[in-house]
C-alpha cells in the first residue's frame, strides 16, 4: 500500500521519496507538473490564506488503504484534522498532540523556559517598550507576521503578540524519536519582504559551518526538545543568531522546505524521517563538508502568466503548466542553485531567479 504525502506543497516531500524509492500518492493545492510527475496525485480542499480544510478527511478516506500519512507544511494550525487522518491510517511524524504544542505559543514558550533555552517574550497584549510582532498561531511562511504598534494593537482571533528580535535568521534540520535528537544540517534563512508582508519567507542555503560552541549548543538544545516535546521524524529549529548570542523563535514540527538542499544522501531524508519517527535515532552527521545548496522562492513582482512555449530549466521546481496566472504576490516557483559558499550560491539563485521572470509575459489591465 503507499503512503500519502499531503501538504499545501507536496512536490519536496514526493521527490524525497521518489529518491528513497518509496510508494506514494500526493495530495496537495497546486499539483504542478512536476509533482504530477513523480506519483498519482489529488487536489486538497482550501487555499494558502486559509490552510487545509477539514474536507481532506474525506478526501483521504476515499483514497482507500494507505501504509501510512507523511504531512508537510499547512497542518501547523490544524491538530484536530490531523486527529482526523490518524483514524484513517498511521501518522508518520509528530502526534497531533505535540503539533498542538508545539504551535501554542505560550505552552512553547514556558517549555522552553524550563529547558533554559532563550526566546522573545510572549504575550497577549504587546509590552509598551521595544518593538513587537503580530502573529497567527500555526503560521508559517513568515506571511502571517506584522508589526504592530503598542498603543493601537489589538489581538484578533488567533493571534498574540511577540517581541521582535534582531539576529540573522538560521535553522537546524533535525532528525528526533521522541527522546533524542540528530542534527542533519544547518541552514541560514532570509525574507524576501513585501508591503504587506514584512517578513515573507525568501529561501535559504546550507549546509553552512559553525563553531564548535554553537554546534554543541545547537545540537543540545534539539536535543532537549525532542525529550520535552516528544517530538518524532524530521523537524527544524529556527532561530536568531546575533555574534554570540541565540535566540529560539520556532519549532516547525514536520519536514520542511530545506529538504531541498539536504536531500544529497544515502541516508536519504525520507528513510531518516520514517525511521526516526518509529523510534530509531540516525548516526551522528560527521560535519558540514557538503555542497552548497540554496533555494529561492520566486514572487510574481506583477500580474504574469506562464506562456505555452515556456521552457523550464532542470533548476526551478514547482512548475505550474501552461496558462497559469499569478497576481502580484503569489509564489511562482523554487529555483535552486549552487555555490562554493554562501554568498555565491545565493547570488546565483537571485540571477536565475530573474531569468525565470523574464520569460513570464506580464498581464494587461485588460487580461489581468
Amino acid at each position: 500500500m503507499p503512503v500519502l504525502v499531503a501538504a499545501l506543497s507536496g512536490r519536496g516531500l514526493a521527490a524525497a521519496a521518489r529518491r528513497a524509492g518509496a510508494d506514494i500518492v500526493v495530495a496537495d493545492l497546486f499539483g504542478d507538473t512536476d509533482t504530477q510527475a513523480l506519483a498519482p496525485w489529488h487536489r486538497l480542499p482550501g487555499s494558502l490564506a486559509d490552510g487545509i480544510g477539514r474536507e481532506a478527511a474525506g478526501l483521504v478516506r476515499e483514497l482507500g488503504p494507505l501504509d501510512g500519512i507523511v504531512y508537510g507544511g499547512g497542518f501547523e494550525g490544524a491538530p484536530e484534522l490531523l486527529r482526523e487522518l490518524a483514524r484513517l491510517a498511521p501518522l508518520i511524524g509528530n502526534t497531533p498532540e505535540t503539533v498542538a504544542a508545539v504551535r501554542d505559543p505560550q505552552g512553547f514558550a514556558e517549555t522552553l523556559d524550563r529547558l533554559g533555552l532563550p526566546h522573545p517574550a510572549i504575550a497577549a497584549t504587546p509590552g509598551a517598550e521595544g518593538l513587537w510582532l503580530r502573529k497567527h498561531r500555526g503560521g508559517s511562511g513568515g506571511t502571517h507576521i506584522r508589526p504592530v504598534d503598542p498603543e493601537t494593537a489589538a489581538a484578533g482571533p488567533g493571534e498574540y503578540f511577540e517581541a521582535f528580535a534582531r539576529g540573522t535568521p538560521f535553522s537546524a534540520l533535525f532528525a528526533a524519536n521522541g527522546k533524542a535528537a540528530r542534527v542533519i544540517g544547518r541552514s541560514v534563512q532570509w525574507t524576501d519582504p513585501s508591503a504587506e508582508q514584512p517578513f515573507r519567507y525568501g529561501g535559504c542555503v546550507g549546509p553552512v559551518s559553525v563553531t564548535r560552541r554553537r554546534a554543541r549548543w545547537i545540537d543540545e538544545a534539539c536535543d532537549a526538545l525532542a525529550a520535552g516535546l516528544g517530538l518524532r521524524g524530521l523537524n527544524s529549529l529556527d532561530m536568531l543568531v546575533d555574534g554570540d548570542d541565540i535566540t529560539i523563535l520556532e519549532v516547525n514540527p514536520r519536514p520542511g522546505a530545506t529538504i531541498d538542499i539536504f536531500d544529497d544522501g544515502p541516508p536519504w531524508l525520507w528513510d531518516l524521517h520514517c525511521r526516526s519517527a518509529r523510534g530509531e535515532l540516525p548516526p551522528a552527521i560527521a560535519g558540514d563538508a557538503r555542497p552548497l545548496h540554496a533555494a529561492t522562492i520566486l514572487y510574481a513582482d506583477r500580474p504574469r502568466r506562464v506562456p505555452a512555449a515556456m521552457g523550464w530549466e532542470p533548476w526551478v521546481a514547482d512548475i505550474s503548466p501552461a496558462g497559469t496566472r499569478f497576481e502580484a504576490g503569489d509564489p511562482i516557483c523554487t529555483v535552486l542553485s549552487t555555490g562554493p559558499d554562501l554568498a555565491r550560491a545565493r547570488d546565483q539563485g537571485r540571477r536565475r531567479a530573474e531569468e525565470v521572470l523574464h520569460h513570464l509575459p506580464e498581464l494587461s489591465p485588460e487580461t489581468a
